[in-house]
């Protein structure tokens, strides 16, 4: 990551993204090259969460790589058990994604609200691919909604057999219903994907508003400048009045 100038952007502490993004997007106009600069320029500055959970991709790469591996085995875990395979290969993958999940999140240099909202990130890094992706990357730029945050656990629990029958051994563990377990994750999908499009608008609208707030800013700098002009121009012909009244005394 440290090779690449816009992964050192996101590896920056929160408050001097902006300064650097917009250091790194002169620079990068200064060399020529305007179209990356343009790119450069509109990058978003994450959430405080979100710039947590780049954190955890840079100080404990190994685990955020576990997360990652986790949620693929995870997903390979449900296909198979609709495939017929034994519930306890989806318990023990959700299991061990579960514990990931928990690791990280205590090592997250935030608290409070904003430290569940890592959590409901790196959840979602184990049950969606666009997520495991972006967690991966180390530029998550937003929080991923804790929406159906208790799937993991549900796994968990719907693969577990009841403990008399753990106890007895004399029934076979049912597992969760595959047509229920497709149906969870149809919703599941669909919501990801109404929310992707949700953070999509809040990013252009985000893009526009920086935009609109350059132009003010510049607009103010005109104004300023014509002002300092006005008043350089006034001082003038006030000194120009006065000479000529001097003379038409004389």
């Amino acid at each position: 990551m440290a090779d690449d100038p816009i992964d050192r952007l996101y590896g920056l502490p929160l408050e001097e993204f902006v300064a650097a993004r917009d250091a790194l997007a002169k620079e990068l106009r200064s060399g020529g090259e305007k179209e990356r600069a343009a790119e450069v320029k509109k990058l978003a500055k994450p959430t405080r969460a979100a710039w947590a959970v780049n954190q955890l991709a840079r100080t404990h790469a190994e685990e955020v790589k576990a997360l990652v591996e986790a949620g693929a085995a995870l997903s390979g875990a449900q296909e198979a058990l609709l495939g017929g395979a034994e519930p306890a290969v989806l318990r023990s993958a959700a299991e061990a994604a579960r514990a990931l999940v928990d690791a990280l999140a205590a090592q997250t240099p935030v608290d409070g609200a904003t430290k569940d909202k890592v959590r409901a990130t790196l959840h979602a890094a184990t049950v969606d691919d666009e997520a495991r992706a972006e967690v991966a990357s180390g530029r998550v730029l937003k929080e991923r909604a804790a929406s159906g945050f208790g799937g993991l656990d549900a796994l968990v629990a719907s693969a577990t057999p009841p403990a008399s029958a753990r106890k007895s051994g004399s029934a076979k563990p049912a597992g969760p219903d595959p047509r229920e377990v497709r149906r969870r994750r149809d919703a599941l999908r669909r919501a990801n994907e109404a929310e992707a499009e949700a953070e999509s608008a809040l990013d252009g609208a985000r893009r526009s508003l920086e935009q609109v707030e350059a132009t003010i800013t510049a607009r103010k700098r005109d104004l300023a400048q014509a002002e300092a002009a006005l008043s350089e121009a006034r001082d003038r012909r006030e000194r120009a009045e006065q000479a000529a009244a001097e003379l038409d005394r004389g």
